[in-house]
């Protein structure tokens, strides 16, 4: 599955999700000074860290996530690359990482299967003080009309990637999940609400057909100690 993990979200997002990604890169790249310290978290094959020192090669970026597997492609991929991403395998809701470590934290297409209220409180330990947190990911759309004929989409195309890829029976129980799990998460307005909950501030939105595809960026208060 690594191998082919984000080819198969490029079928079954026709191609969405590498685009909206690189516009995720691309904003978060424009608030960061050079070599600042970054922490991808739920990092997977590196997709973030990637297109990230891509753009600024300067930047000291860190990743964390749940599957040794995930993480021994995404470091092969840095490999190619010649690029250094300090990466290892740990459990994002209880990260090791002393408080204040990071000028930004990243987090991509894995906030529905986590804890998030957890996650995102330690996400806000890590940072620095004025540090940003970047989300991205898709979300419920925030329009009904959109949100109908939208999960029905995702069914259809989780099925087909799963079949042109050749996924086992298992994996083929999980067609429903993905759809299920969208159904029942936030829109991003929700988000951004939560987001002020958790004690981030600032919060600037950008989505794509009303939440399909929706990035976050929130500050830390400079005042928290």
């Amino acid at each position: 599955m690594p191998a082919y993990y984000d080819k198969g979200n490029a079928v079954a997002s026709l191609g969405t999700c590498s685009r909206w990604s690189n516009t995720f890169a691309a904003a978060i790249a424009k608030r960061m000074p050079r070599g600042s310290k970054v922490l991808d978290v739920c990092s997977g094959t590196h997709d973030v860290p990637l297109r990230l020192l891509a753009i600024d090669p300067t930047l000291e970026v860190h990743a964390v996530d749940g599957s040794p597997h995930m993480t021994a492609e995404g470091q092969s991929r840095a490999r190619e690359r010649n690029l250094t991403i300090h990466a290892q395998v740990c459990d994002a809701h209880v990260l090791p990482f002393a408080d204040g470590s990071f000028d930004a934290v990243t987090l991509q297409f894995a906030s529905r299967h986590l804890q998030l209220v957890k996650v995102l409180k330690e996400i806000h330990r890590v940072l620095k003080p004025g540090g940003i947190f970047c989300h991205n990911d898709m979300l419920r759309p925030a329009s009904r009309i959109v949100e109908a004929p939208y999960l029905v989409f995702l069914r259809l195309s989780v099925w087909f990637t799963a079949k042109l890829f050749g996924s086992s029976a298992d994996s083929m129980k999980c067609v429903g999940y993905f759809a299920n799990a969208i159904r029942h998460f936030y829109t991003p307005h929700e988000l951004s609400e939560l987001l002020k909950e958790v004690g981030f501030v600032g919060t600037e939105n950008r989505s794509f057909l009303t939440g399909i595809m929706s990035y976050h960026i929130s500050q830390k208060p400079l005042d928290v100690e």
